[in-house]
């Protein structure tokens, strides 16, 4: 979510986790905005938004990955309304094991929808009446534990929760294990404001990964994004209002010595994964199976939610690494998904570390061409861009101290090396009209408004609420093990060749990252949680120019496999849209008409004025 100023610790902690952002693929692009609605494939239906026949995929076994021959046991008519899920949960008595059902009859499928005008059946999300399915072995009975949902009262946590019902959904800590234990996962339905509302809700997935959505309700209702639907919150496993929750007060201690340290030094690491690897031991010792804590379980807690609720369809709305979930959801459970928003996108085909340096790229581009654009930035700072990276480039060689005064913490110790001031970049996307006086003004030796602000982005934070075991499960499974340090390193060089190796070796927000990850001691994911979310729901992807850590490409990048698209980018917005009022009024007309969203205040959202410093005029290269 964004760092903008919401009034809430959860805002510090979603900054405090590193968020999630992405690396080289599509070219960076101008800023400003776009506007693209791409078609449907032919042969697709032309009701986007209506109920139709879907297969969902399981958690335990890998997308498009055909399994082992089963032997058949009896045959099954395809009739209207059927889908694979439907059939697999109901001749085998277990849903997941539609991808069975899918691979035994992969040609007679794929020829029909060939013969039906279609270009595939999409992995047996199209199948047609009348077909006649083979059916595998059933398999032995088993013991996991159904998922339900119990009322309960509404937490406090964040301020009394208005016209608003809660409970939790339990769940399967392993759905791949019939002995797990079960979890308990807080879930909110905020009342719509119309007296009238829609029937099909929305469902929302944040950030992080490791934030509480819980605490995103008063910005959710705020923007009046509940204006005729019901809002359903969910709180992801592992978050703070959670049961077993994932949260690691020795990383929130060593995020706040950090600021005192070189960002970038191999001591800083070493210092990280020590705290990884204490809170690892604390977490394992009481129980945790801390590989089960990852995006496809989350997939399947959405799922599980949306039928535990008796919702016959409902409407997904993600924002940053919630979009990372939103299209795993979508390509494993598409049943009962009217429309998706993506907000500040992480495909999950692309997500790495490295992955990151390419949003930081484009949005200093966009933002030093926004400074550009304005007559008093220009002319007061005609070089801000040169200057930033060669200070990079000086505070890497020769580090500054200074001292500065942050709110609850008092006069704090500062050092700004190379890796501090990348980094501050993110903060300054969200706050981008000081950014040339701040840089302006550390070129003139006066550091104290970038300390203030990277100190104040740590300080004092929310410890002990932010998921970060959840962070590292999700992040050492599904994205460091699928990049080596040469290609993170390479895509550093691709963005910003102008930089030494030293700041380019950690991937913004992302530090040492591969250290934590051997002190965290999960395994690789399968292959299938990178496969490319290919879907005809209806999906609008709305991102920010000045988007540091999930760059405005990557909108548009999800959307060249989603058909029924619609391609949004807000000038001058930073990491989240959802709670601008240009950004809420076009995904609640996407969630009214997910075929017409009203568009029309996108070319009127400008990047705001930048501030103007005292000394101006010296940013010489």
């Amino acid at each position: 979510m964004p760092i903008r100023n919401r009034g809430t610790a959860a805002a510090a902690a979603m900054f405090l986790a590193g968020l999630t952002m992405l690396s080289a693929a599509p070219a960076h692009g101008a800023s400003g905005l776009t506007v693209t609605r791409l078609k449907p494939a032919v042969g697709e239906g032309t009701s986007p938004w209506a109920s139709r026949p879907r297969s969902g995929l399981s958690p335990g076994r890998p997308a498009g990955e055909a399994g082992p021959a089963e032997a058949k046991v009896g045959m099954h008519t395809v009739a209207s309304g059927n889908t694979l899920w439907d059939i697999a949960q109901q001749a085998l008595g277990d849903a997941t094991r539609w991808s069975s059902v899918y691979d035994l009859n992969r040609q007679t499928i794929e020829q029909e929808a060939l013969r039906h005008g279609y270009r595939s059946s999409d992995r047996g999300h199209w199948i047609f009446p009348g077909t006649m399915l083979a059916l595998p072995q059933a398999s032995a009975a088993r013991t996991l534990p159904a998922s339900r949902f119990m009322q309960a009262p509404c937490p406090t946590t964040y301020g009394e929760l208005q016209d608003t019902r809660c409970g939790f959904l339990v769940v399967p800590e392993n759905r791949a294990r019939p002995s797990s234990r079960t979890l308990r996962l807080a879930v909110a339905r905020v009342r719509s404001a119309s007296p009238r509302p829609h029937a099909d809700p929305i469902v929302f997935f944040t950030g992080g990964p490791g934030a509480d959505a819980l605490a995103d309700i008063a910005g959710l209702t705020e923007a009046g994004l509940n204006r005729d639907r019901d809002l359903i919150v969910l709180s992801q496993r592992g978050t703070y209002s959670s049961e077993r929750r994932l949260t690691c007060p020795e990383i929130d201690q060593f995020y706040g010595e950090r600021v005192h340290l070189l960002y970038d030094a191999p001591s800083t690491g070493d210092r990280y994964a020590r705290a990884a690897a204490r809170c690892h031991d604390r977490l394992t010792a009481q129980g945790y199976d801390l590989a089960a804590y990852n995006t496809s379980e989350n997939a399947a807690d959405a799922a599980d939610l949306r039928k535990a609720l008796g919702i016959r369809e409902w409407n997904v709305l993600s924002h940053s690494y919630g979009t990372q979930l939103a299209l795993t959801y979508m390509r494993m459970f598409p049943e009962g998904i009217r429309s998706v928003t993506i907000d500040g996108v992480v495909p999950p085909s692309v997500a790495t570390p490295g992955w990151t340096w390419s949003s930081m790229r484009e949005s200093f581009d966009n933002i030093v061409a926004a400074c550009a654009a304005q007559l008093s930035c220009r002319q007061h700072y005609p070089n801000i861009g040169a200057t930033y990276l060669r200070m990079v480039r000086e505070l890497e060689a020769h580090p500054v101290t200074t001292y500065v005064t942050v709110p609850q913490a008092g006069r704090v110790k500062v050092v700004l090396d190379g890796g501090a001031l990348l980094n501050w970049m993110v903060r300054a996307s969200h706050a981008p009209e000081t950014f040339a006086v701040g840089v302006d003004e550390l070129a003139h030796g006066n550091p104290e408004l970038i300390a203030q602000q990277w100190a104040s982005a740590w300080l004092p934070g929310s410890q002990g609420m932010f998921a970060h075991g959840f962070s590292l499960s999700v992040w050492c499974s599904e994205w460091v093990p699928f990049e080596t340090p040469q290609e993170q390193l390479a895509k550093g060089r691709q963005a910003f060749p102008e930089l030494p190796r030293s700041v380019l070796a950690q991937a913004p927000q992302l530090p040492f990252l591969r250290q934590a990850c051997q002190a965290w001691n999960v395994p690789k994911a399968p292959e299938s949680v990178r496969e490319v979310t290919r879907s005809s729901i209806p999906t609008l992807a709305v991102s920010g120019s000045f988007d540091a850590q999930t760059g405005a490409q990557w909108g548009r990048y999800a959307a060249r496999t989603l058909s029924r698209s619609t391609v949004v980018t807000l000038a001058g917005v930073a990491h989240g849209a959802y709670d601008t009022p240009c950004g809420a009024k076009v995904i609640t007309s996407f969630f009214d008409d997910p075929g017409h969203p009203d568009t029309s205040c996108v070319n009127t959202v400008k990047p705001v004025p930048f501030a103007i410093g005292s000394e101006g005029a010296g940013t010489s290269e």
